[in-house]
């Protein structure tokens, strides 16, 4: 069962189910994970999360709830272990969980439906009006003119209105672009995408419309790349890479002619192309250089181009992207991935998830009517801790089953679980 303590109150052994506050905030690379070394304690306890959620389930509970439940006084508590065994899978009823992706949760107000619509009609003339905006913005870039970013100021704060009311809305709608619109609407996407992430990551109120410029200005510099190589459905030679790949340092020459332009867009128009492991381009800047806006930029910018129309390329579903993203070593940031992958409410491919009627299952792709909603296919019953036949559940549509949680492979005895993911996934479900 979940319980929030203080971080003063935590002890080795505890099961942290999530922490207060912003990623960055702490040093943990895995929002879950069990208390079991005094470094890890000490620097809960040293920085700046104030308060955690922990699973008594899974990990050592709460002296003080375990009080107040039915410990007469100064009876010794017992410790759970800190890891179920493959042969003690079955929790107990009152620690299943509703799943609720950290997207819908914040536009859990849930709107009426003539709300919604209004929603939808609002944010599809955003769309509509940025990319135009953009296409002149772009235009006066190609004439070699300055930018003039204060025209489209007002549409970025119009995106930043709309991920605030519901982000599923805009976002889905920023997908849906041709390969003729792509070099226009992709900046829209990206700007989306950024203040989408930048909520997540809580950072400042007063930076969340200068991170959503930056993402509307940092594909600027292609408008210095000819058509023919820009549009061009095949391979690209070597001459035609080294063209390509100015394009971020032609940007920002560009933005730093032009008046009004934030810190913030120069440097995401001329990092976004820079990787973690020093192999980025233009400067192959080392991770210690790159800042947090940077990395959100690589990551939006690539979701936003794997899963778009392009001229030489097919898109892929979110989740695939989101897994693909996830099996680049060296690429991103893994703090900031992570945080983009619950900023959208994704699970990407290949997730172990745990659903109703006490059934391990996989994520296998996404709702064609939600792409929020994953199709889990089912294989493992927790009641009988045995497999079961592989059967396939759309949660978007589905009204009779549901999504609980994500789990951890390790925490459930799946050590293999790379090779056995792929051959559940390769599996032929039942009928």
């Amino acid at each position: 069962m979940l319980h929030k303590i203080k971080t003063s109150d935590l002890e080795l052994g505890m099961f942290i189910h999530s922490m207060e506050g912003s990623w960055f905030e702490h040093s943990f690379w895995r929002s879950r994970f069990v208390l079991n070394e005094a470094e890890q304690l000490e620097a809960l306890m040293s920085g700046e999360v104030g308060w955690v959620t922990i699973d008594d389930a899974r990990g050592k509970g709460s002296p003080e709830h375990a009080q107040r439940k039915s410990q007469p006084p100064g009876t010794k508590l017992a410790v759970r272990s800190r890891k179920p065994s493959p042969k003690q899978k079955q929790l107990p009823s009152d620690h299943h969980r509703s799943y609720l992706p950290p997207l819908a949760e914040r536009s859990a107000k849930r709107l009426s439906p003539r709300e919604r619509a209004a929603e939808i009609r609002k944010a599809s003339t955003t769309i509509k009006r940025s990319r135009t905006a953009v296409m002149a913005l772009f235009g006066d870039a190609r004439l070699g003119n300055a930018v003039k970013s204060r025209k489209i100021a007002p549409l970025v704060e119009r995106i930043s209105s709309s991920v605030d009311v519901d982000p599923t809305i805009i976002l889905n709608m920023a997908r849906l672009k041709s390969k003729d619109e792509y070099t226009y609407l992709h900046s829209v996407a990206v700007c989306a995408l950024m203040i989408n992430l930048a909520r997540q990551m809580r950072v400042p109120e007063a930076q969340i419309n200068d991170i959503g410029m930056a993402g509307m200005l940092h594909d600027v510099g292609k408008m210095a790349i000819p058509d023919d190589i820009l549009l061009k459905p095949g391979k690209l030679d070597d001459t035609e890479w080294v063209t390509v790949r100015n394009h971020p340092q032609r940007g920002h020459d560009i933005l730093s002619a032009s008046e009004g332009v934030s810190d913030i867009a120069l440097e995401v128009c001329l990092r976004h192309h820079e990787k973690m492991d020093g192999t980025g381009y233009p400067g192959k800047i080392p991770a210690s250089s790159l800042s947090l806006f940077t990395r959100m930029s690589a990551v939006c910018d690539v979701y936003d181009a794997l899963t778009s129309q392009r001229s030489y390329n097919k898109p892929l579903s979110a989740s695939q992207a989101l897994a693909k993203m996830q099996s680049w070593k060296g690429h991103f940031d893994q703090l900031v991935l992570r945080s983009f992958v619950e900023s959208l409410g994704i699970l990407p491919i290949g997730t172990l998830v745990r659903m109703d009627r006490d059934e391990l299952g996989i994520v296998i792709g996404e709702s064609p009517s939600d792409y929020a909603a994953p199709i889990v296919r089912t294989f493992h019953s927790l009641d009988k801790d045995c497999a079961i036949a592989p059967k396939d559940i759309d949660t978007g549509r589905s009204k009779t089953r549901r999504l609980l949680a994500e789990e951890h492979p390790d925490d459930w005895g799946f050590i293999d679980w790379i090779n056995l993911s792929a051959d559940l996934i390769n599996s032929k479900p039942a009928d």
